[in-house]
């Protein structure tokens, strides 16, 4: 009877520390050597060799490569939870490098043409000088346009 009170007691014991989220992962040193054979060895020369079919060198892959860059991450994120190496940063410099090498033609990030700065702002400006008549319409007909308080 004793025996299996302690057995429950341990037993619960895990149960909380395993739900408490508790991975192990802050606990282990990161295998760095192995870490970086993994990503060198095994993922990013499986990502170059599908990025050899794309034109990145005349024009920007992105959206057709997007099911390689996402196999790429998987890879990385799947070494980075074997080797306990969980630093953002090592993650960060792999994909900072890979996107100097193929995604430099890429330019996302870029003004908005004339016709849509016109239709965000148009609106606005519209309804502020507007408001004024408005106003005066809804005195003119008997009802209050000034803020309640």
């Amino acid at each position: 009877m004793e025996g299996s009170v302690t057995s429950m007691i341990s037993t619960t014991l895990i149960m909380c520390l395993a739900f408490t989220g508790l991975d192990g992962a802050k606990y282990f040193p990161c295998d760095r050597p192995t870490f970086d054979s993994e990503i060198h060895n095994h993922c990013i020369p499986l990502y170059k060799q599908r990025m050899a079919t794309s034109n990145y060198q005349q024009e920007c892959p992105w959206p057709n490569t997007k099911g390689h860059y996402a196999q790429l991450d998987d890879c990385v994120r799947k070494a980075m939870a074997r080797t306990f190496c969980g630093e953002p940063s090592l993650r960060n410099d792999i994909f900072l490098k890979l996107h100097q090498t193929y995604f430099p033609l890429c330019f996302f990030m870029q003004d908005p043409g004339l016709h849509v700065l016109l239709l965000l702002t148009l609106p606005c400006i519209i309804i502020t000088f507007l408001m004024p008549f408005f106003c005066v319409y809804l005195n003119d007909t008997g009802t209050n346009c000034r803020a309640s308080g």
